[in-house]
């Protein structure tokens, strides 16, 4: 062996494994007969400048072949280096692992946030009202016979005597009065014997009175029934949530007297009015106070008056005489603000000083109203045209303010309002509004329509001659 193979053969065994690179390709006749088995001399010989991350590489396949024929892997047992070697064949696992929590998270998120926006706009389906019929009736009781859509043939039912409890229908016919849940399960039923019945609601339940006769009913929302009579014909009536009711009369002596009662049935108030004839009267929530509407006439015109009654005074709060006018309805939209619909113009007030706001309808047709104590809010439909057609929708605030209005083509007939949302029956549907005049549905009817009452912001009773039902619109 030559000088020079005997000095590359000492620098191998003490030099780095970069020596033993350069030596590798400076001695291609190097004689494998070196320390170096036979299968390594020709791993040498096959080295090129990158063979330490090959060898690298191949170290750590063979370390994973081998754990994938393996079930139990001892930690304990693992070089550093071969930790080193698992903990990175481990990082693309990890990462994976952690990019699903990720995903999985924003999709919970997500559908979190879908629920509460969902739950926000639509409070009134999920009250504890609602979801104990819908297990009671919905889920329990799917065979009952009892249920909307309900045959009505054979009753007569005006729009007027159709009225919400809470989120339950009241009706009254010509021989009995009845609560309905909105699976159309009876929750009372109260015989009666007038000829003209006209029902007026509370939060407590109902108060029916014979028009134009003395006899009248105060039913609670579990039916407990009080009956009785009046002296004199009776003209209007109203009840409070307080359980506190108002009821005139024509009187002897007088055009009309109104008389007010606790919920003890004695009676608490009485005035007399020697001019008007009442038309309208509403009780504020708490049955302290009354706003009454009634009417005259002065040489062939109509002249409106409107009274606001303190039951702990002798005289009126407040007196206006409004004219070429009648009062159809007075209601209180909250214990502040009254409002008065009339034939030719609507007015809303401040029941504690009188100030009124009037407004016009300029020649348009009252077709159909809708006052929501619970918005403070009242609604108007005005048609521009002779046949009730084209209707202008007008929303006011409690202090009489114009909120919203919105025109539409059909003839309206009746109008309900629940929160933002307006439905307007015609002849033939019903028809959804949003306030801004957006529709929002419709759905066709089967019957001659007479009244609809929306019970959920899409929800509504709806009330055809033969029969009435509880549907989404």
């Amino acid at each position: 062996m030559s000088d020079k193979e005997k000095r590359f053969a000492d620098a191998d065994t003490s030099s780095t494994e970069e020596k033993q690179s350069e030596m590798t390709e400076n001695t291609e006749e190097a004689s494998p007969s070196h320390a170096v088995g036979k299968h390594e001399y020709k791993a040498k010989r096959l080295k090129d400048k990158n063979s330490k991350k090959l060898e690298k590489k191949l170290k750590k396949q063979l370390k994973r072949e081998k754990r994938s024929h393996t079930e139990e892997f001892d930690d304990e047992e693992m070089s550093p280096e071969d930790m080193e070697d698992r903990s990175d064949d481990m990082i693309p696992v990890r990462k994976k692992k952690s990019n699903t929590k990720r995903i999985i998270a924003v999709v919970l998120i997500v559908v979190l946030l879908f629920g509460v926006v969902f739950f926000a706009f639509n409070t009134d389906k999920f009250s504890i009202h609602n979801i104990t019929n819908f297990f009671r009736y919905g889920v329990f009781n799917a065979d009952s016979e009892e249920k909307f859509p309900l045959d009505i043939k054979g009753e007569s039912i005006s729009s007027g005597n159709f009225q919400r409890i809470g989120q339950d229908i009241c009706y009254s016919s010509e021989t009995k009065t009845k609560l309905l849940n909105n699976y159309g399960k009876t929750i009372f039923s109260v015989q009666h014997a007038f000829i003209d019945p006209v029902l007026t609601v509370c939060n407590k339940g109902a108060l029916v009175y014979n028009l134009g006769g003395t006899g009248y009913q105060l039913i609670s929302k579990e039916g407990e029934v009080f009956s009785a009579e009046m002296k004199d014909d009776i003209l209007v009536a109203d009840c409070s949530d307080s359980g506190v009711y108002a009821i005139v009369t024509e009187s002897g002596g007088y055009l009309s007297k109104l008389y007010v009662y606790n919920e003890d049935n004695e009676q608490i108030f009485a005035y007399s009015f020697a001019d008007y004839y009442v038309t309208s009267v509403s009780l504020n929530s708490s049955g302290s106070r009354a706003v009454v509407a009634g009417v005259s006439a002065l040489n062939g015109i109509n002249i409106a008056s409107l009274y606001v009654l303190d039951f702990t005074k002798d005289t009126p709060l407040y007196f206006s005489e409004l004219e070429n006018n009648i009062i159809y309805k007075t209601s209180y939209v909250n214990d502040k603000y009254a409002c008065a619909i009339g034939r030719s113009s609507s007015y809303s007030f401040n029941t504690n000083n009188g100030d009124l706001v009037a407004y016009d309808y300029a020649g348009r047709t009252l077709t159909a109203y809708d006052v929501n104590k619970d918005t403070g809010t009242y609604t108007l439909s005005l048609s521009n045209s002779g046949d009730g057609r084209n209707c202008d929708i007008v929303s006011f605030n409690s202090g009489g303010k114009e909120e919203k209005s919105f025109t539409v083509d059909d003839k309206i007939i009746d109008i309900s309002t629940y929160k933002g949302r307006v439905a307007l029956m015609s002849n033939e549907k019903v028809m959804l509004y949003a306030k801004d005049g957006n529709r929002i549905s419709e759905k066709a009817l089967a019957s001659d329509p007479h009244s609809v009452v929306l019970y959920t912001g899409s929800d509504g009773y709806i009330l055809c001659t033969g029969y009435m039902d509880a549907e989404t619109i």
